[in-house]
């Protein structure tokens, strides 16, 4: 629910905004996230809608492991 850039930035070497300064401009337009000091954090209406998505891709994602597993049951890749 919260994301340091100072934090980021060590551990990827490269400032947030040089990565992913579109999507966040958007998410603060957008109303998903608000950035205080060196931190951005997760709105109300982010965090809904990051869980909404979450859970989408999550179930996808379970479905198609169980889907190939009951295939085989150790199968050696999942692509997905």
């Amino acid at each position: 629910m919260r994301l340091n850039k100072v934090q980021f930035e060590n551990m990827f070497e490269t400032p947030i905004k040089r990565m992913f300064g579109i999507e966040l401009w958007f998410c603060e337009k957008l109303g998903f996230i608000c950035n205080k000091n060196d931190d951005y954090f997760l709105t109300d209406k982010g965090a809904y809608f990051y869980h909404y998505i979450e859970q989408a891709y999550t179930t996808a994602y379970i479905d198609k492991t169980w889907n190939i597993s009951r295939l085989q049951a150790f199968p050696e890749k999942i692509q997905l």
